[in-house]
């Protein structure tokens, strides 16, 4: 009997859950395991993700009732993020984890969980024979690769500034990609429920966004020698933007905006953090910010590619065929015994999220200790607008915008 891998959130809805980026991935595996969708979806009319599951369930007891024994290789976790503890916990009280791979979906765990999660119970599941992978496409971006590729910063030595970015769904956005601009994602948002912290996971769109920002600045720190370096807040805005339709709980943003001092042996360099929705640009980056130019590391989106841009020398694009969740894909097939090269292994991600997560957490303690608290101190807004920039650096910001605009034909991975 062929071993499984469980997918958690297997059903999905085309088009507004991850599960749909995870095809490719899923008909490798299907020629080795058997893949078993597990998603309360199963008996709703809700449109769901088309893959040729061997069975489906409704829930984890369903599923055990009749495979308590069967080996599980892998459980993917695709479910909204205020549910990855829960089902981490009741799987592994349910079945034997031993060398079972857990795939966690960003964000890893709800920001009121992070401690728990990475300093309890992965440990402790980990000493069971567990393992874990840590999804987040910032991590893996070959533009990163090819910034860290030798020759390029040798000689610039440190940035004194860096700008880490992740917002999509702009108020305004070219006509082509009209579908993609806040007033047209609403409704698909409300759905999401990204703006309830209860299923979100204890904030809104800036978690959900900023995590992607906060998960490509930790890779360039660790690649740098620079993540043991202490961090200073100086100050955080979280922001929500008014709008009939847009359905909000308490203490949701819909923009988080950081700035904070990196304090490296006998220098200090500044970091601006921003994620969010219908803000002013689509993008998820890093700019370094040097005396004499700024390189840019974009991490790609729906419609743009990886690309890095340097600043009076033009812009570099990546190809697809082995960037983001591919790049994910090859990790996982690894660490399940196939014959794929790896970037990542399990421990990387593992810590890599780890100080991602925490970093996060930071942020949003500084609004506040949970979601009445924040309540209180996020800014109602009509617009949102970036914060902690220079006038220099809001041309930076424009002159990538018409990069983006160039490049933006050329498919790409979300």
């Amino acid at each position: 009997m062929r071993s499984k891998v469980l997918v958690f959130g297997g059903l999905g809805q085309p088009g507004r859950s991850v599960v749909g980026l995870y095809q490719d991935l899923l008909d490798t595996l299907s020629v080795h395991f058997d893949i078993i969708a597990i998603d309360p979806a199963l008996y709703s009319d809700v449109e769901k993700f088309d893959f040729p599951y061997v069975q489906s369930f409704s829930s984890l007891s369903e599923y055990l009732k009749t495979h308590s024994n069967a080996k599980v290789s892998a459980a993917f976790i695709l479910t909204p993020v205020g549910s990855h503890l829960t089902i981490i916990r009741d799987l592994s009280s349910a079945i034997s984890i031993d060398d079972l791979l857990f795939v966690v979906e960003k964000p890893s765990f709800s920001l009121n969980e992070i401690e728990e999660g990475f300093g309890l119970i992965v440990p402790s599941l980990k000493n069971r024979g567990a393992r874990f992978y840590f999804i987040d496409t910032a991590l893996v971006t070959p533009a990163m690769q090819a910034l860290l590729h030798p020759g390029l910063l040798t000689d610039r030595g440190l940035p004194h500034k860096i700008v880490a970015i992740a917002t999509d769904n702009p108020v305004e956005i070219a006509p082509e990609l009209d579908e993609f601009c806040f007033g047209n994602r609403i409704q698909a948002l409300n759905e999401r429920k990204l703006l309830s912290p209860s299923v979100s996971g204890g904030a809104g769109f800036g978690f959900d966004m900023g995590i992607h920002a906060a998960a490509g600045l930790v890779r360039y720190l660790q690649k740098s020698g620079l993540l043991k370096s202490k961090l200073e807040i100086k100050g955080v805005v979280a922001e929500r933007v008014q709008h009939p339709q847009l359905e909000f709980e308490e203490g949701a943003e819909t923009h988080l905006y950081a700035n904070a001092l990196l304090l490296h042996e006998r220098t200090s360099i500044e970091l601006v953090i921003e994620g969010g929705k219908a803000g002013d640009i689509w993008d998820r980056r890093l700019e370094l910010h040097y005396d004499d130019g700024v390189i840019a590391v974009g991490f790609g989106t729906l419609k743009h590619p990886p690309y890095l841009w340097v600043s009076n020398s033009g812009v570099q694009t990546f190809d697809l065929s082995g960037a983001g969740y591919r790049m994910h894909f090859n990790d996982i097939l690894h660490a399940l015994g196939l014959d794929k090269p790896s970037i990542l292994s399990c421990e990387e991600s593992e810590e890599l999220m780890t100080n991602s997560m925490v970093l996060l957490n930071r942020l949003f303690e500084a609004v506040g200790q949970n979601s009445k608290h924040r309540e209180t101190n996020v800014r109602r807004v009509l617009q949102h607008k970036p914060q902690f920039l220079t006038r220099s650096e809001l041309m930076v910001r424009a002159e990538l915008q018409q990069t983006l605009d160039q490049i933006r034909h050329k498919p790409a991975y979300n």
